[in-house]
């Protein structure tokens, strides 16, 4: 339960002391079931799982295997004549 101050007319304070004297209820009570039957009726058409549901797009890389790299650790993945590209001399 959310406690809130609502500011109202008075003479919607008189209106709501009267219909709760006619009800025989607290008019904390009747103003609590008329604010939930108002805020129902009003906000219900709006989807508000929407604002906080975001969407993302789907993991391309889900239910997939790692790589297995069977090389040996101590040698070079790239060999060292292409890695020095830079250095390659046409002529040879």
């Amino acid at each position: 339960m959310v406690g809130t101050n609502v500011n109202i007319s008075k003479k919607a304070q008189e209106l709501l002391i009267k219909a709760a004297a006619e009800r025989k209820v607290s008019v904390e009570t009747l103003a609590s079931e008329i604010l939930n039957e108002s805020i129902q009726n009003k906000f219900s058409k709006i989807n508000t799982g929407a604002a906080v549901e975001k969407k993302y797009s789907p993991n391309p890389l889900a239910n997939m295997q790692p790589y297995a790299y069977y090389a040996d650790p101590e040698q070079p993945a790239i060999p060292q004549e292409d890695w020095n590209m830079e250095n390659f001399d046409e002529k040879t």
